[in-house]
């Protein structure tokens, strides 16, 4: 036994040996912070939800260090000391994304959409939505993680808007970390997530089922769940009533699917995400606009346009992404988001939308390659 080992076996030893209220009596403050540290840690660590093997196999092996982490992110102190640092305060400007992304306004007089930058590049450049009718006399709008909350309100106030429905994709803080203080500012918010969610989701008023529908007026929205990046993970198909026929639809993706890839595997097997991301490409039409959580579509483009193609269908998905990489570097250049995409690019390039089984697993990290 080394000189360190022998010391250490023996205060073990006198540990144990006494009782449970006699050990925590004898504790100093020192101990006492130790005790509730790593009370903490253990805590976090059971509470984790990432994936397990065998279990949700085939899925990417965390470690011990990850998993105390994760369930940290998806604790109450997490979402505390994450708004205390990132959130944008009143009379703060607010943070820039990577490029200086600036807010953009888009789609028509009934679905009006408004793509909002938010949290800086802390998270790689995320995005938050607000999304309304023109005609709306109540000048309802509807609004997608938005994980800081000052942020929308000033966008909101800009359009002479008054936020009524917040959609969560799914219960990271980068997309749900704003839905309690907003509740807090307005009384009466109806904030949404995915029934599969469980308890993850702060402020939530109503979980949606998989296909389940709410009404805002004249805009309808549909929820689609999609498990794989989380347990609950959501997309939301928003349309209005009174578009003319043939409008496309517009969805709200947040982690599941992004232009050009899709979020991390987290707490899912590589065959429940290829399942939800075919259940995407069955029920969303070739036209609807797909507008992601993050600004990641130069990133993920990049290393596809790059290859060297082995075979036809290979060589036509490559073409494609080239020529969408362009396409989104003239407007990157311009400070615009490079969103949205449509289910039919997609289809294109997309190398996660168009793979089967065991390429998902490769590509997402569940698998040796």
């Amino acid at each position: 036994m080394s000189a360190l080992a022998a010391p250490l076996a023996a205060a073990l030893s006198r540990v144990l040996a006494l009782p449970p209220v006699a050990y925590l009596a004898s504790l100093s403050r020192l101990g006492w912070l130790g005790v509730f540290l790593g009370s903490t840690l253990l805590y976090a660590h059971n509470k984790s939800t990432l994936a397990k093997r065998p279990a949700n196999a085939p899925c990417p092996e965390f470690g011990t260090v990850m998993r105390i982490l994760y369930g940290l992110f998806g604790m109450r102190i997490g979402e505390m000391v994450l708004s205390q640092f990132n959130h944008t305060k009143a009379q703060e400007i607010q943070a820039e994304q990577v490029g200086g992304t600036l807010q953009k306004t888009v789609g028509e007089p009934e679905l009006r959409i408004k793509i909002v930058p938010i949290l800086g590049s802390l998270f790689g450049g995320n995005y938050a939505f607000m999304i309304w009718d023109e005609a709306d006399t109540e000048r309802r709008a509807i609004c997608v993680d938005p994980a800081d909350p000052e942020v929308l309100l000033r966008a909101a106030k800009q359009e002479n808007l008054k936020l009524h429905t917040v959609l969560t994709t799914h219960w990271h803080w980068d997309h749900s970390g704003g839905n309690r203080a907003l509740a807090k500012a307005l009384p009466g918010l109806q904030v949404l997530a995915g029934a599969g969610e469980r308890g993850f989701v702060p402020a939530v008023t109503r979980r949606l089922r998989d296909e389940e529908e709410v009404q805002v007026g004249s805009i309808t929205v549909r929820g689609h769940a999609v498990p794989g990046h989380t347990h609950g993970s959501t997309v939301y198909e928003v349309f209005s009533t009174r578009a003319a026929a043939g409008t496309p639809s517009s969805v709200f993706t947040g982690d599941s699917l992004f232009c050009g890839g899709c979020g991390a595997l987290f707490e899912c097997s590589a065959t429940t995400l290829h399942t939800s991301l075919r259940k995407l490409v069955s029920r969303l039409p070739a036209s609807t606009r797909v507008y992601p959580g993050h600004e990641y579509t130069e990133m993920l483009l990049r290393p596809l346009a790059a290859k060297r193609p082995r075979h036809p269908d290979e060589q036509r998905m490559i073409g494609a992404a080239q020529k969408k990489l362009l396409e989104v570097m003239e407007r990157r250049a311009r400070k615009e988001p490079s969103i949205p995409s449509t289910m039919a690019e997609e289809l294109t390039y997309n190398q996660h939308l168009l793979a089967d089984p065991a390429q998902l697993a490769q590509m997402c990290g569940a698998v040796e390659r």
